[in-house]
């Protein structure tokens, strides 16, 4: 049973975001996070009472996160959090390495000094998010970078293609970094995409893009082998929201 939190505040001057934005952000970092685990059932009182919000923006969001793929509405059972198998993470991310491989190819030609520069400082903070065990942070900052080397490509179809497969796997992305070591891989992995940038290597760029989510192919089967954070499921905590919270 979920407590019920205090009520939030409406945004203050100044802050432009809604409810709905609001609940729409706070209930995709609990998917994300496994806080709502796959399969999970999303009650609409129960998380209106956690986020301390009426219930009309919670389900404004539960649609907009149904929308993205993180959540299906079934007949006679209402709103679940997305439960995928392993091989359809797998098959995504393969397919997600194929359409990054492009972008890393289309970036170096389309790249300014004044777009290095913004990764630079956007590297530089995911590295300090690493280096203070932010997990969360840490995947912020670099869903920030690829959404920028994306948006860099040029290509509008490419981008709209990328932005919907990217948004179902968003918990697994989080999670195979939930391992050290696979947490460490990433690491350097951005520090070699960040050198084929500052090269001006296409290929090397490209390959590195490939390679850099299908290779966590082995932390994906096992967190599904051993029932660990992908599916173990876990009670919504309470928790004490304000407007300025981070999140997605």
């Amino acid at each position: 049973m979920v407590k019920r939190s205090r009520r939030i505040e409406r945004p203050a001057r100044g802050v432009h975001e809604s409810l709905h934005e609001f609940a729409t952000r706070h209930l995709r970092e609990m998917i994300v996070k496994n806080e709502l685990a796959p399969g999970a059932r999303l009650h609409e009182q129960t998380l209106s009472e956690t986020l301390g919000i009426s219930r009309t923006p919670v389900r404004e969001a539960i649609r907009a996160l149904a929308a993205e793929g993180l959540v299906e509405v079934l007949a006679n059972k209402g709103a679940v959090v997305r439960e995928m198998t392993v091989n359809e993470v797998l098959d995504t991310f393969q397919v997600i390495g194929a359409l990054d491989s492009l972008v890393g190819e289309l970036v170096v030609a389309n790249m300014t000094p004044r777009d290095l520069a913004d990764l630079e400082d956007m590297h530089e903070r995911m590295r300090s998010r690493f280096e203070a065990n932010d997990l969360f942070g840490y995947f912020k900052a670099n869903q920030e970078i690829h959404g920028r080397l994306v948006a860099m490509s040029g290509n509008a179809t490419l981008q709209r293609q990328l932005q919907a497969l990217n948004a179902q796997v968003q918990p697994y992305r989080y999670s195979v970094n939930i391992d050290r070591e696979s947490w460490e891989r990433s690491v350097c992995d951005h520090e070699a995409i960040m050198e084929a940038l500052r090269d001006r290597d296409p290929n090397a760029l490209a390959k590195l893009l490939r390679q850099h989510l299908p290779v966590k192919s082995d932390v994906v089967r096992h967190a599904f082998a051993s029932a660990s954070a992908l599916k173990r499921p876990r009670p919504v905590r309470r928790r004490n929201f304000s407007m300025a919270d981070g999140g997605e």
